[in-house]
């Protein structure tokens, strides 16, 4: 069992510089630049403090999540977040129109 062991992690160390790996820093910019699209078609005229973290939060979790089919379940409710809290006016109607998304969203 250990001789096969190391022969599988002896394989791996020979292989590893012949694997092309993705290059992270295009798919951080990717991703920086897709939350950085959301934040500017959401955001607009919302003068909430707590509505703007919020879609800045989500938009960052749809930029980072996509393509990710791990926690499908929660997009719906990070997109609800960022069509029904762009144009709030307070943190009164963020923290409402956030608790709707919740209910209606998340099982």
């Amino acid at each position: 069992m250990r001789r096969a062991v190391l022969t599988i992690a002896f394989a791996m160390a020979l292989a590893a510089p012949t694997l092309v790996l993705p290059q992270p820093g295009k798919a951080q910019f990717a991703s920086e630049q897709r939350q950085a699209e959301c934040e500017l078609s959401a955001i607009g005229s919302t003068r909430s403090l707590i509505a703007i973290q919020r879609i800045r939060s989500a938009c960052n979790w749809l930029a980072v999540n996509e393509g990710s089919l791990l926690n499908e379940s929660l997009r719906p409710f990070y997109l609800c977040l960022v069509q029904n809290l762009s144009g709030a006016q307070s943190d009164v109607a963020a923290a409402a129109i956030e608790n709707a998304c919740r209910t209606s969203n998340l099982r």
